[in-house]
């Protein structure tokens, strides 16, 4: 309870957040893409964070797929499956 209280109470607020060290060829590239979407490198640099953010890190994913019931893939690899599957639809292997 007191971790939802607190989660709440941080997600209205906003602070200020420094990069130190970034390259000028880095910063140009940032601000070109800023600018072409109409936003200002801060919110740029918030909706890529954003972005991250929201999509679980290879570990998180990993746990998640690991928790997945195993599927009988009728004695065949998955390779022999795609292969099978691309000669269904005429492609080439």
């Amino acid at each position: 309870m007191q971790n939802a209280c607190y989660d709440h109470e941080v997600a209205g607020r906003k602070i200020d957040l420094q990069v130190r060290g970034m390259p000028l060829a880095l910063r140009e590239r940032l601000r070109r893409r800023a600018d072409g979407k109409g936003l200002s490198m801060s919110q740029y640099v918030i909706e890529i964070l954003a972005d991250d953010l929201a999509r679980p890190t290879l570990a998180e994913w990993l746990a998640e797929v690991g928790k997945s019931p195993a599927i009988d893939l009728g004695g065949k690899t998955g390779a022999e499956l795609v292969r099978e599957g691309r000669r269904e639809l005429g492609l080439q292997d």
